[in-house]
């Protein structure tokens, strides 16, 4: 079974545990006028996520579709969703779209340009393109502007079955886990980039994939988390001879 959490006014995080992967695959649902839900679950899961969305609202009055870049816990059950809800779109990137959100949904997909926001009603949603960010050349990210929440999809991993929100520290707990998936955020000065324009929207939230959504000052956990990912790439770069670069901001 999964649970529902209202991690901020009108955003519902669910969350199902799978304990022989050890980890927490989180959807979020944003209640409104024209109801978003950002991430599917994989289609294993799509009985639980749909059952935890009920819990909420009627399922098929969703009208927006989104996720952050093409994995199965991303969108593997979009088809379902979409079954499930006539009016529902898929919501993504022109490059999502064109490369692969047409060859599989079973109907066209909404393209959303970068900065652009969609009106939810209360809510408002603000997208942006991220590409290798958490990674994937088709990733994005977007930021809820009445709550001050960030879809930080993958951003702050966490293995282990966690509480639904915390104000404690996450960066510590999201390295650690890093240790057990190599290569899981490629790191260059794009990303610094990336974290610039993330850092600048001051979110009070972060709606996170895997783990625990997080409430307090984001914008210092995402500043801990650019200092560890470069960290962690020049130390890795040390190990084979490389030439480290500062994680500058622009």
């Amino acid at each position: 079974m999964a649970d529902v959490h209202e991690i901020a006014d009108g955003i519902f995080r669910i969350a199902t545990f799978i304990p022989e992967a050890n980890i927490t695959f989180n959807q979020f649902l944003i209640a409104d006028e024209k109801p978003l839900l950002f991430h599917t679950g994989q289609r294993l899961l799509f009985p639980l996520t749909l059952e935890a969305v009920r819990q909420v609202m009627d399922p098929t009055r969703l009208r927006y579709i989104s996720w952050s870049h093409l994995e199965a816990d991303e969108s593997g059950a979009l088809n379902e969703f979409l079954q499930i809800a006539p009016q529902a779109e898929a919501v993504h990137s022109e490059l999502g779209v064109t490369v692969n959100v047409n060859d599989f949904a079973i109907r066209p997909a909404k393209m959303i340009g970068d900065g652009e926001v969609l009106d939810l009603g209360r809510h408002q949603l603000r997208f942006l393109i991220t590409p290798q960010v958490p990674h994937c050349w088709d990733a994005i990210l977007a930021f809820e502007e009445t709550t001050g929440t960030l879809m930080a999809s993958d951003l702050f991993t966490q293995l282990g079955e966690k509480t639904s929100i915390t104000s404690g520290d996450m960066v510590e707990r999201t390295m650690a886990s890093h240790k057990q998936l190599p290569t899981y955020i490629p790191v260059s000065q794009h990303t610094a980039r990336v974290f610039d324009r993330l850092e600048a929207l001051r979110p009070g939230v972060l709606a996170c994939m895997h783990g625990p959504a997080f409430s307090g000052d984001a914008v210092q956990a995402l500043r801990d988390l650019r200092t560890a990912l470069f960290s962690q790439r020049d130390e890795e770069l040390t190990r084979i001879g490389g030439d480290p670069q500062p994680a500058t901001r622009s």
